[in-house]
């Protein structure tokens, strides 16, 4: 995959040095090079909002390359605020008709137990599902032998406390989904997180005091796009 992601940057970089060449040329409306660096960057995270399905990456990518290119289509009259606006508009459309599926076979309803006037929620299982879109919500998790945790988070803010679960053969996974919002993961301090998760135009973020004892290893996979996650150590 890594080897991959290379070949494509390479790639794409190369079509850059002809573009750049081309373009002092005459051609293309004389590009110059901070014109075809953010092409490339724009380009790059357009393929990759396609990959990961992610309607926000994908409407905003090419809502930045209208207006960095907008002279040159002839469509300055809707640069910038009317296509950013369209791309936000857009997004929230998107992510309401088709959202993922793919982590909802998971849900383990049976385990769920819910707060209706704090919006918090429990729950426990070797799987657990938390979506929110447009709102805030509190999420423990009490299982004693979570496998994974996988979390929505779209237009909100979602907190989840780890702190008292227990993990399956010592490691677990929590998969978050983020897009113009905020995921807040509380994990014990003695825990260690490896970091995988993705941010494209976001931030991840670790906090609090943190002092792995080898014993629980817990995966941030994921991606975040206009957004944040943070880890904090409780």
């Amino acid at each position: 995959m890594k080897n991959g992601k290379k070949v494509f940057w390479g790639v794409l970089f190369l079509i850059g040095a002809v573009a750049l060449l081309v373009g002092k040329l005459g051609y293309f409306g004389g590009l110059n090079f901070w014109t075809i660096l953010i092409t490339i960057g724009l380009i790059g995270f357009l393929v990759e909002g396609i990959v990961d399905r992610s309607f926000g990456m994908i409407l905003f990518a090419l809502a930045f390359l209208i207006i960095v290119h907008d002279k040159l289509l002839g469509l300055e009259a809707i640069t910038p605020m009317p296509v950013l606006g369209a791309a936000f508009l857009g997004t929230i459309g998107l992510d309401m008709l088709f959202p993922k599926k793919k982590w909802k076979k998971h849900m383990n309803m049976e385990h769920k137990a819910i707060n209706e006037e704090t919006k918090e929620q429990s729950m426990d299982g070797e799987h657990v599902y938390f979506q929110v879109t447009f709102g805030e919500a509190v999420r423990y998790v009490t299982s004693n032998n979570l496998k994974n945790v996988n979390a929505q988070c779209n237009f909100g803010s979602l907190e989840i406390y780890l702190n008292n679960a227990c993990l399956k053969e010592g490691q677990a996974v929590v998969n978050v989904d983020c897009s113009f919002g905020q995921t807040v993961l509380y994990v014990p301090g003695n825990w260690n997180v490896v970091q995988q998760a993705k941010a494209t135009l976001g931030g991840i973020e670790e906090k609090g005091y943190h002092s792995p004892d080898g014993q629980n290893t817990l995966i941030v996979a994921g991606s975040v796009s206009f957004g944040a996650i943070e880890i904090r150590y409780i």
